[in-house]
């Protein structure tokens, strides 16, 4: 499933815009240009989780893609590496939807990782349970090359 900039801005918005568990804006720098190196999903939970990943450049989205991360096996976390993302420098905003299912794109956790002054980033985002059961998120960005 492919969604435009718009869309994404829009969902984004309005859940950001409600305090919305999950959100999260790691903002540093204006338009700097930097590499993705890596964009990896560790899932802690006892359920698989649907990831949607969605990458801009300059505000023009490049990579919009679903990823299903595997249940936990054991007390070890189930890991993807997203596949496809642009390898080129840009001016790079990452999106993050936790959606139950991939059909849910306006699921109730959203975080957006906007474009930092570090030239090659990577990212991590961790699933784990709540005290009630219910995944929840962090997101993790390192200096990945």
């Amino acid at each position: 499933m492919s969604l435009s900039r718009r869309e994404v801005l829009r969902l984004s918005g309005v859940l950001c815009g409600s305090s919305v568990a999950g959100c999260i804006d790691l903002s540093w720098s204006d338009e700097e240009e930097a590499r993705l190196a890596r964009i990896e999903l560790q899932n802690y939970t006892e359920d698989e989780q649907s990831v949607l990943v969605i990458v801009e450049d300059d505000g023009e989205q490049v990579y919009g893609e679903f990823t299903a991360v595997p249940p936990a096996d054991g007390g070890s976390p189930s890991v993807r590496e997203v596949e496809d993302i642009p390898d080129e420098p840009g001016v790079y905003d990452v999106y993050f939807n936790l959606a139950r299912r991939p059909e849910d794109i306006e699921g109730e956790f959203w975080a957006r990782a906007d474009n930092t002054d570090i030239t090659c980033r990577a990212y991590r985002l961790n699933i784990q349970s709540d005290d009630d059961g219910e995944p929840q998120f962090g997101i993790y960005r390192s200096a990945g090359c």
